[in-house]
């Protein structure tokens, strides 16, 4: 085991030193960018160099928009405003309504609180996992076809989810 360990150790040192070396010969070969070279390659290739002083002045002047953001912004906010009241009004018509949610089987307990948390039954999966955790019961969540309501409360959830 040691014999094949020291192999392998001076295998990558000697592969480590081969590459040093190649790396060594060939960036003593490359060229780094001057001011002639570019020159020369610009005038190859039929370009036009600009001072930064010429660009600056090639550049559209551009007018402050942010007047038409913060409109825009206030317009998006009170659309969403009243969208969520219509939203809160649906769920609470809903919450009163039983309905029944599958739970397939090899779901983990994390993939059924966030099930849960997209149908509504809970307000938030995580929290739900550590109130589970907590109280020991995370292990004990079963799979099946349950009978639940929108907004029910963690102890409800899970008194439902162990039976």
């Amino acid at each position: 085991m040691r014999t094949n360990l020291r192999a392998f150790a001076i295998g990558i040192l000697f592969a480590t030193g081969v590459m040093g070396v190649a790396y060594s010969i060939v960036s003593a070969g490359a060229t780094t960018l001057n001011e002639e070279s570019v020159q020369a390659y610009a005038a190859e290739n039929e370009l036009h160099l600009l001072s930064k002083e010429e660009y600056d002045e090639l550049l559209p002047e551009v007018e402050p928009v942010e007047e038409t953001k913060t409109e825009q912004k206030e317009d998006l906010a009170e659309e969403s405003n009243s969208n969520e009241e219509e939203k809160t009004e649906e769920v609470q018509e809903e919450t009163n309504e039983p309905f029944e949610i599958v739970i397939p089987d090899g779901m983990a307990t994390y993939e059924i609180t966030a099930l849960l948390a997209r149908e509504g039954i809970i307000e938030d999966d995580k929290k739900f996992d550590a109130y589970l955790e907590d109280n020991n019961i995370a292990t004990k969540v079963r799979s099946g076809t349950f009978t639940m309501k929108k907004g029910m409360s963690y102890e409800e959830a899970a008194e439902v989810l162990i039976k």
